[in-house]
């Protein structure tokens, strides 16, 4: 039983990894999703370093969509020591749902082409 178990594991491991790395994103959709983001992380997603918003432009969708399903969750920006965390995690609740999230990852990453 161990076995199989493992062989399951294994082939879910490659089937995550044998993706493309892009999300089914739509980024014209993003594009306009991302206005209210531009405020503190600039309007080509440089980064603000005023605000302490990082730069997100060209980032791995999957890594954006990590981040903003913790901030959105509660997994992220829910501890008072972490303050930029507190900062973003209202913001992401501006996102409606998963693929709000996905077009928004999908037009940070097309700034990086």
């Amino acid at each position: 039983m161990t076995k199989t178990v493992a062989q399951a594991a294994a082939a879910a491991l490659l089937l995550l990894f044998a993706h493309d790395g892009f999300a089914a994103g739509d980024a014209d959709r993003g594009k306009a999703l991302y206005a209210v983001c531009a405020t503190c992380h600039g309007p080509q997603a440089r980064g603000m370093q005023e605000m302490n918003a990082p730069a997100l432009a060209g980032r791995e969708e999957w890594y954006l969509i990590r981040q903003l399903q913790n901030f959105k969750s509660g997994i992220r920006g829910g501890n008072p020591k972490d303050t930029y965390g507190l900062q973003m995690a209202p913001m992401a609740q501006v996102l409606a749902d998963q693929q709000a999230i996905e077009d928004v990852a999908a037009y940070l990453r097309s700034l990086g082409d």
